[in-house]
């Protein structure tokens, strides 16, 4: 319904100013000046015209020929329903607001990306490992497989694996020998350990180094990153710091610890392999050795073989000493190779991409923060300046309503802290788990010998809670009585 049509309604019935008009319908002024600005009348407002009109006006129907339009009451008081009009003209009433929050959003977004958060900067090395491979046991399983002995070809894994370099990449090991690496920071202006960059700074450590190298880890796992390509043959070491120098610095660092580490857990392997195939050749060339005697003496005590016992007894000594003599040579060539692969020092990991030093940072990207900030604010500037039209334009029993909502929220407020009954339940509770939160021990304890920093903070809270409700509980309870 337009508000002409009210005010001529309005008109036939005495009713000119818009005071006058308010009072009739039990609503403001000021929402009334809002529906003629609009030239538009709420839905309720016409409901509530229809109702009383139709019940208790006087007013004869023939009265709204006047209107001009020859329509019946029923057809000039029709239900309004929402047009792409109203929420054009919605808009433009409440254009300050719409426009004013997706500025308030650009504006925090653009200086909060530009000159508030910290650039971080990526630099990564992309690798090609070599797939699983079977071990080199050829010849024992050869020789086996000559005797009717089927040798499994696969291996489990060791720590020379190159499968494992993820996991590696993240364990307590390669962190202690990375973290004892140097580097020089622009933030301390020197020469640092990554362990003090990441702990201490450039003051003196107040705790242990194990200590140290367990708050250094949870670090370290945010800064080393092993992406692994699922379909591809390459992977990616990606070290993300503060610094691009910095960052190009340890990810040359990592490359070459793995290297190292994966070096050394081979060497251990190699050497502990040529020292059992050494042993099991001081052993089998005894058991060579004691047939060989053996073939030798019954040959020399049986010159002649002309019955069949002798000839199956040395076909036996000579099938027994070849045998020995078989894996005599074998464990030989293992061996040689043990020694070569012993000496062998080239890398099992070929670069691809070596680091590089970071142009820009990874996390600030202004353009598309601020399109999204733009895109959000616009949003909850449209919404706002809604519920703001309808808070304004709403009569007076939508503000009783609303004026109720307020003060059942400030009652029940005051109830959930002045109810015994809550504070009682609250105080058991926080008793019953007060054991668990004061008998806790931190892997890292600084403060008592058992609680860190964090455990300290909330076991502080957690008390004070505790203390307010207890005396809570008693205070009402005195009061009460």
């Amino acid at each position: 319904m337009k508000f002409t049509e009210l005010e001529e309604l309005m008109s036939q019935r005495g009713i000119h100013s818009l005071a006058e008009i308010a009072r009739t319908l039990n609503t403001t002024p000021q929402a009334v000046s809002n529906w003629k600005a609009r030239d538009q009348v709420p839905y309720h407002i016409v409901t509530r015209l229809n109702k009383d009109l139709n019940q208790q006006s006087p007013v004869q129907p023939h009265e709204y020929s006047s209107l001009g339009k020859g329509y019946p009451l029923s057809s000039v008081l029709e239900e309004n329903t929402i047009s792409l009009s109203d929420i054009l003209l919605t808009m433009a009433e409440q254009l300050k607001v719409i426009l004013l929050v997706p500025f308030i959003t650009i504006f925090l977004t653009f200086t909060y990306v530009q000159f508030i958060q910290k650039p971080l900067y990526e630099s990564w090395a992309t690798i090609l490992l070599p797939g699983n491979q079977v071990s080199g046991m050829g010849g024992l399983a050869g020789l086996a497989t000559q005797f009717g002995v089927n040798v499994p070809q696969e291996i489990k894994a060791d720590l020379s694996s190159p499968t494992l370099f993820p996991e590696l990449l993240h364990s307590r090991t390669f962190a202690e020998k990375i973290l004892d690496k140097v580097f020089y920071t622009e933030e301390y202006g020197k020469e640092l350990s990554l362990l003090a960059i990441l702990t201490y700074g450039d003051k003196s450590p107040k705790l242990g180094k194990d200590t140290l190298v367990t708050n250094a880890l949870s670090s370290l796992g945010k800064i080393l990153e092993f992406n692994q390509d699922a379909f591809g043959s390459f992977s990616a070491i990606k070290v993300t710091a503060s610094e691009p120098i910095f960052a190009k610095e340890l990810a040359e660092e990592v490359l070459v610890e793995m290297e190292a580490l994966n070096r050394f857990f081979k060497s251990k392997r190699v050497i502990e392999k040529t020292i059992f195939i050494e042993e099991r050749i001081a052993s089998v060339k005894n058991d060579l050795e004691e047939s060989e005697k053996r073939l030798k003496e019954f040959r020399e005590q049986n010159r002649q073989i002309s019955s069949p016992a002798l000839q199956l007894e040395l076909e036996r000594l000579t099938r027994e000493m070849e045998v020995q003599k078989g894996i005599y040579l074998t464990l030989k060539q293992q061996l040689e190779l043990a020694k070569i692969e012993e000496v062998q020092e080239t890398s099992i990991v070929q670069v691809l991409d070596k680091p590089q030093v970071p142009l820009s940072p990874s996390n600030k990207n202004l353009k598309l923060n601020v399109l999204l900030a733009g895109i959000a604010g616009l949003a909850l500037g449209i919404i706002l300046g809604f519920v703001r039209s309808f808070l304004n334009n709403s009569d007076m029993g939508e503000r009783r309503k609303l004026r109720r909502v307020r003060n059942f929220l400030k009652k029940k407020g005051k109830d959930i802290i002045l109810d015994k009954r809550i504070s009682g339940i609250v105080s058991i509770l926080l008793l019953l788990g007060l054991p668990f939160y004061l008998g806790y021990e931190s892997k890292s304890p600084v403060f008592f010998s058992r609680y860190s920093p964090i455990l300290m903070v909330i076991n502080t809270v957690y008390i004070l809670t505790l203390a307010t409700t207890v005396s809570m509980y008693i205070y009402l309870s005195r009061k009460k009585v």
